[in-house]
């Protein structure tokens, strides 16, 4: 039996890929060395996560890139361990429509910026990031690899039962290396 929030993700999905089509992008492969900037999208359930990325940050800094995060967390409120930074902004779950989409006063921005890459590293599906990667006007989108998020990503990375965002950041961060523009 499917749930309400099962119809819900649905909907939401078949709504963002009609946005998708509405909108144009040019794609510009991007050597990981040659990129100014970067737009990062994460999951946060607990405060390991939190600091977790603070560390996958810095490594983005040593290379000199201008990073933009944007995090999702279900919880209603800031959690109390989130510090906001003027790169860094949250989507909660009260921040979301009924279509799943974030309601934020940024999310505009996000998407119509122009980072040279867009990385996600969400290791399973939340619709508020989906929509935050589908629609940005980024030159490289850079995922983790599922069939039906071909038309998100322009590289999908594969990922692991046993994957952490810490390892996954790692293997993003050497595929962007190796990328022949």
């Amino acid at each position: 039996m499917k749930t309400i929030q099962h119809i819900r993700e649905k909907y939401a999905k078949s709504f963002l890929l009609k946005q998708i089509n509405e909108r144009t992008r040019v794609q510009k492969p991007i050597k990981l060395v040659n990129a100014r900037t970067v737009a990062l999208l994460y999951y946060l359930p607990d405060e390991a996560t939190y600091k977790i990325m603070e560390s996958i940050l810095g490594r983005l800094y040593e290379l000199n890139l201008k990073v933009r995060v944007v995090s999702y967390t279900d919880q209603k409120f800031y959690p109390h361990y989130f510090i906001p930074k003027i790169s860094q902004d949250i989507i909660t779950g009260k921040d979301v429509n009924w279509r799943l989409q974030p309601q934020k006063p940024f999310i505009e921005e996000f998407i119509n910026t122009e980072y040279d890459i867009l990385i996600d590293l969400s290791l399973e599906d939340h619709q508020p990031l989906l929509y935050c990667a589908a629609l940005s006007k980024a030159g490289l989108k850079v995922g983790r690899f599922q069939e039906d998020h071909e038309l998100y990503y322009d590289l999908m990375i594969h990922t692991g039962p046993d994957e952490t965002i810490d390892s996954f950041a790692t293997q993003v961060i050497h595929y962007l290396s190796r990328i022949n523009n």
